[in-house]
């Protein structure tokens, strides 16, 4: 009897870590589901401190939006552009440390490949104010840098929107980009930018 009752222990025992271990793998699977779906992609820091206070999280594969084949289309028919792959939403996370404010930049790199110039593009940028979102960079054709910004926009690159933060948060905004109405378009051209956030603690 003692020995029948030692074999229905075991047996209970083995099920149960293999339910523990199944819920695990459950649990795991989840995880790394949820991991991929939100791609979090960290600002470049510039803090007197190195503490890690902008970051910018997007629900894409990539950080970037593009222009293919693409027919010229007025300012008006481009800012409400609602296809696949024709707007990015992105989030920028603030940490205000101890009362000290953050400044971050929105900025916009260009693909070296693109073969679209830079005045036949626009790009319109938005910003969610109680649930809609707002226009805070009108069309406009790409501008870079000719030197570095304060707050670390390199050279070449474009800055969108410049915002200091006296409070922790996160800031929605919505970017689309297309072809001007002013463009010639003759044959099939591209053009692609990636979206970067550059921060640090405001003087």
């Amino acid at each position: 009897m003692k020995k029948e009752e030692t074999n229905e222990n075991k047996h209970l025992r083995v099920t149960i870590i293999s339910l523990i271990f199944v819920v695990i793998l459950v649990l795991l699977v989840i995880v790394l589901s949820f991991s991929t779906y939100f791609h979090t992609e960290k600002a470049k820091i510039y803090n007197y401190n190195n503490t890690e206070n902008v970051s910018m999280t997007y629900a894409e594969s990539t950080n970037s939006i593009s222009i293919a084949n693409a027919f010229p289309i007025s300012d008006e028919a481009g800012k409400t552009l609602k296809g696949k792959g024709e707007y990015f939403d992105f989030s920028v996370t603030t940490k205000v440390i101890k009362g000290n404010p953050v400044e971050y930049e929105i900025v916009a790199v260009k693909d070296n490949n693109s073969t679209l110039s830079d005045n036949e593009v626009k790009i319109y940028l938005e910003k969610q104010e109680n649930g809609t979102y707002e226009q805070v960079l009108k069309p406009k054709e790409f501008e870079p840098l000719q030197e570095e910004s304060n707050i670390g926009a390199p050279i070449g690159s474009m800055v969108l929107l410049k915002v200091k933060k006296t409070s922790s948060g996160n800031d929605n905004y919505r970017l689309r980009m297309w072809v001007s109405d002013q463009a010639n378009i003759q044959e099939v051209k591209t053009y692609s930018i990636r979206i970067n956030v550059y921060g640090k603690m405001a003087k």
